[in-house]
């Protein structure tokens, strides 16, 4: 994985990390896309009990990771750094207060077992009577 370009820490001990995977696709024109990342490692205190951590350690691993790509198509050359720019800072005053509340780790670890659990649940075969 590339090197991010901005760390932002957090209060809540998470780090953003942003990194910049911007492509010259046609002459002059740029695909700028920024991709948005936050580790967060799975620790018994983000869950109710030692059933649901290892529950959670099982289906999702050690970490869960909070993943976003922001992509603008048809950047000049020129504005390729002002765009990479605005698309971080944008990304914080919209974002941040969410990423740096104390409650952000406990649901984004809630919000994957989630996800895992329902996509499991999803692919249960079907009976033909019930």
């Amino acid at each position: 994985m590339k090197k991010p370009i901005r760390e932002v820490p957090l209060p809540n001990g998470l780090t953003l990390r942003f990194f910049d995977h911007t492509r010259r696709y046609f002459g002059d024109y740029h695909q700028v896309r920024i991709e948005i990342s936050c580790e967060l490692p799975l620790t018994a205190d983000l869950f109710d009990d030692a059933a649901d951590c290892q529950t959670a350690l099982k289906l999702l691993g050690p970490s869960v990771r909070y993943l976003k790509q922001v992509e603008h198509q048809g950047v000049a050359t020129a504005a390729v750094e002002q765009t990479v720019e605005k698309v971080i800072a944008d990304f914080l005053t919209h974002s941040l207060g969410y990423f740096q509340s104390p409650s952000f780790p406990r649901k984004l670890a809630h919000s994957e077992l989630n996800r895992v659990r329902g996509k499991r649940k999803a692919f249960l075969p079907q009976h033909a009577n019930g």
